[in-house]
């Protein structure tokens, strides 16, 4: 597959546009559900998963987002304080479970297929990753944007999807 790397840079520039302003597109850290719903101008709708995550954020609200060629489900993960706190970018694309053939080696084709270009577009807009882990199941790219006061992570989980999530960075010895 040949990538067309100044678009796909582009689009993900439209992506991190809200981590320019330490926040995520129409949204701001800290905002209540309401103001997200009113900020969105009534896209955002409320989400079916009310359970939450590993840092105790939960997903109340879901929005349609689009990025250049990258559509995406926008997740609004709340605290316990119900302030916003991190906008999860599910890739919608049901290509994205394609991205590896069957096989006994578990990386034989997995660097194709859309994901392999929504994590093409990450690494060109902040650089190498200075943490990545993976397994044969799971990748994780992070990086800390003190620029833009963001935190970016890139996940896949292989054979399902990936999704790009942003989040506020906390001051030190902050919950």
């Amino acid at each position: 597959m040949k990538l067309k790397l100044p678009g796909i840079v582009l689009a993900l520039a439209c992506c991190g546009a809200g981590a320019a302003k330490a926040d995520w597109e129409y949204t701001r850290w800290g905002m209540t559900p309401q103001e997200v719903v009113s900020a969105s101008k009534n896209l955002a709708k409320e989400g079916s998963d009310l359970h939450p995550d590993s840092d105790g954020n939960v997903t109340k609200l879901v929005a349609p987002y689009q990025s250049g060629k990258f559509a995406f489900e926008a997740q609004f993960g709340f605290d316990a304080a119900d302030k916003l706190s991190s906008v999860t970018l599910v890739l919608n694309d049901k290509s994205a479970d394609m991205d590896m053939e069957a096989g006994a080696d578990m990386n034989m084709d997995m660097n194709k297929g859309i994901c392999h270009e929504l994590d093409m577009s990450v690494n060109a807009a902040y650089g190498p990753p200075p943490y990545r882990g993976e397994s044969h199941l799971y990748a994780i790219e992070k990086w800390r944007d003190q620029k833009n006061k963001n935190n970016v992570d890139y996940h896949k989980l292989f054979q399902v999807g990936c999704y790009v999530q942003y989040s506020a960075i906390r001051p030190a010895g902050a919950p």
